[in-house]
């Protein structure tokens, strides 16, 4: 199965991996694997410099030396080398930079090979759960790391877990998502903007397509894109894709493929795909009312478009909580620099000064409970007219549903998007779509049973 998934993992980048980690939907310019970069030499920022970690010594940081390779999907990890290095003088960080597209079929071989591999490395949403199962990473619960996961939230750990419960990887942020809206168009159609009756609102599907007929009323579109809801219907089902290794069509999948035909009938959206120029426009239109999406869509999407639109968007909880996206990090299980490797991922996803340092400076929400609930006491945001996104999330990743993430989600999510696409826009009948679908999946996975 694994010379299968390496070929198509990467064709599900486009519209669920896109920003899908707390990215901007652009691809960082990558370094080679050949040539590798030095993030403390690149003008990364501190994610908290004073800081020498926590419950060692100065004896116990003198002792690591040496050189670490790390290779990321994105940018992010180099913002804490600087702090990390602060720490750690004599431990040289390098971080390499591959584009998410083609990170597991570089990395794989490379893992398999055994030569060039990094001591370290990540894995997106779409596909953490593959190489959590791959047996590349090795067991962080077990020597020489013994970690402790207690300040984590539960459901950031639990990803990084294979199905015999060991833990492979951990991470420095999570996504929860919201529905962020206009709150001088909620004034203006439903009579209120305060956020908790807004939810209470669109507190289901029904719902939300009664406030979209009562905005449409007014000339104004509910949604940027049906596109985004998908983020927060994964987090709907009670079942994954993939169980006792056959494929599973949940109830509420089939009920969503009927709300997007509703939303694109009746024009209660844009009409257009996610990244489109509308789409990112409509932050600043007189005629969009939210998008649906994790908490990556604020930092990257909402709060650097929103001018005129300034403090008039707040963030509420729709249908169900949800989370989609992120990123995972594990050692590999032959580094020669485990204890190089293991101060490096303590520091960014366990040590909580570093990620308030790192969540306070970035706007990026972050893994550890302590950390999150003390930036949740600092000032709002001017852009959500004075609320603090990290109090909302907070109070989102206590009611999360458990994960429901397989092996094969990347590929599957993109192929159920295309069998919607096509019954929303009338090019299939549902049933088309669905065999569509199923055939697909079958295609991509044949040791997978489809009925």
């Amino acid at each position: 199965m694994k010379k299968r998934m390496i070929a198509l993992l990467m064709m599900s980048a486009l519209v669920f991996g896109t920003g899908g980690c707390g990215g901007t939907g652009e691809m960082p310019e990558p370094a080679s694997p050949e040539q590798g970069s030095d993030s403390s030499a690149d003008g990364q920022t501190e994610a908290d410099p004073e800081n020498t970690g926590e419950g060692e010594t100065e004896a116990d940081r003198s002792v690591l030396s040496g050189t670490l390779e790390v290779w990321s999907s994105g940018e992010e990890l180099g913002r804490f080398v600087e702090g990390f290095q602060a720490a750690y003088p004599d431990v040289t960080v390098n971080i390499t930079v591959v584009p998410n597209e083609d990170f597991v079929a570089k990395l794989t071989p490379t893992l398999a090979g055994g030569q060039g591999a990094p001591d370290v490395f990540t894995g997106e949403s779409d596909y953490v759960k593959y190489l959590v199962e791959s047996g590349f990473w090795d067991d962080l619960e077990g020597a020489p790391y013994h970690a402790d996961t207690s300040d984590m939230w539960e459901y950031v750990a639990s990803v990084g877990r294979d199905s015999g419960g060991t833990l492979r990887a951990l991470s420095w942020q999570a996504s929860p998502g919201s529905v962020m809206y206009r709150r001088d168009m909620a004034r203006d159609v439903l009579g209120t903007d305060d956020p908790e009756k807004v939810a209470e609102m669109i507190n289901s599907d029904e719902a939300m397509l009664d406030v979209a007929a009562r905005l449409k009323e007014k000339g104004i579109k509910m949604f940027a894109s049906w596109q985004d809801i998908l983020n927060m219907q994964f987090s709907n089902r009670s079942n994954p894709w993939v169980a006792d290794n056959r494929l599973v069509i949940d109830e509420s999948m089939l009920s969503f493929m009927d709300m997007a035909k509703t939303i694109t009938e009746n024009g209660y959206d844009l009409g257009v795909d996610p990244w489109a120029p509308e789409w990112s426009a409509a932050v600043e239109s007189d005629d969009t009312f939210c998008y649906v999406l994790p908490s990556w869509g604020y930092q990257f999407v909402v709060k650097p478009s929103a001018d005129t639109t300034k403090g008039e968007w707040a963030m509420c909880q729709g249908a169900v909580p949800y989370v989609k996206g992120g990123t995972w990090v594990g050692i590999y299980k032959d580094s020669p620099n485990k204890d190089l490797a293991w101060a490096f991922m303590e520091y960014c996803c366990l040590n909580s000064e570093a990620q308030k340092a790192y969540g306070a400076e970035y706007g990026e929400y972050v893994s550890l409970k302590s950390a999150d609930k003390a930036l949740a006491e600092q000032d709002g945001e001017e852009v959500l007219g004075g609320q603090n996104p990290f109090a909302f999330y907070n109070s989102q990743m206590e009611k999360l549903p458990a994960d429901l993430m397989t092996a094969y989600d990347g590929t599957i999510n993109n192929a159920f998007l295309s069998a919607a696409k096509d019954y929303a826009t009338g090019v299939k009948s549902k049933e088309e779509a669905l065999d569509a679908f199923k055939a697909d999946v079958a295609n991509a996975y044949p040791e997978i049973t489809v009925e």
